[in-house]
């Protein structure tokens, strides 16, 4: 009586060869950030985030230019293995930003709805030894195995919570140098820095556009920039 499972969700991760050589550029470039980010926007039990505090453009900053070329290329391979044909498409980051974490602190569930795809690199993570940095957190949303709606729910008992036919979530604890891709619709959070050290990393937003030359797609692909026309107001 074989039991099939179809529909996953597709997560991508790659430990890039060369973090250890940018690692200390890149987090003293993320702190600098912090500093000049104006007044904290978030509760003490937040982590900051460059996209609360006007520092959501570093894909433009020299400081990040090794990042950068690296999602661009990991972002790629990752759609290609979905089934992708690149030749018709263009990929733009259309935002990025840095997030510290410190002792005790976290990033609440959330989507990114403006954007196609999201990635997000961890540039430095406390030991282990420290305890739990924080981890990555997918929610199963979907639920498609769950027969009766709320069933799985952790206010109840009914179903078993280590079912891996029914989820609720799946969890990446953050690994120095890697790199982790996914859907942007895709809810997620961090959980908690139990450690006492710093958990720095950098976030990207990636929207997929037609290519300008594509026909019959634009119901399922935006045009691309350069064919708007921004209102005269």
């Amino acid at each position: 009586m074989p039991i099939e499972t179809w529909f996953p969700l597709a997560i991508y991760y790659e430990d890039l060869p060369d973090a250890i050589e940018h690692r200390s550029q890149l987090i003293d470039a993320v702190l600098k950030l912090e500093q000049s980010g104006g007044d904290a926007r978030n509760y003490p039990e937040m982590a900051w985030t460059g996209d609360l505090h006007g520092v959501e453009q570093i894909h433009l900053d020299p400081n990040f230019h090794w990042i950068v070329e690296q999602v661009e290329t990991h972002v790629a391979t990752y759609l290609q293995e979905l089934g992708v044909d690149l030749s018709q498409v263009e990929l733009y980051i259309q935002r990025a930003w840095p997030i510290v974490s410190r002792s005790a602190q976290e990033v609440g569930a959330h989507c990114h709805n403006t954007a196609h795809v999201s990635a997000v690199y961890y540039i430095g993570v406390p030991d282990e030894a420290a305890g739990d940095p924080g981890s990555l957190v997918f929610f199963n949303d979907a639920r498609v195995n769950e027969v009766s709606p709320g069933l799985g729910s952790e206010n109840t008992n009914i179903m078993d919570a280590e079912n891996d036919l029914n989820p609720l979530y799946a969890a990446y604890v953050p690994v120095e140098g890697r790199l982790v891709i996914f859907p942007a619709k895709q809810r997620h959070a961090v959980t908690m820095n139990e450690t006492e050290e710093v958990r720095v990393s950098v976030s990207f937003d990636i929207v997929l556009t037609a290519k300008s030359q594509a026909a019959g797609v634009y119901e399922f692909l935006t045009p691309p920039p350069t064919q708007w026309k921004k209102f005269k107001l």
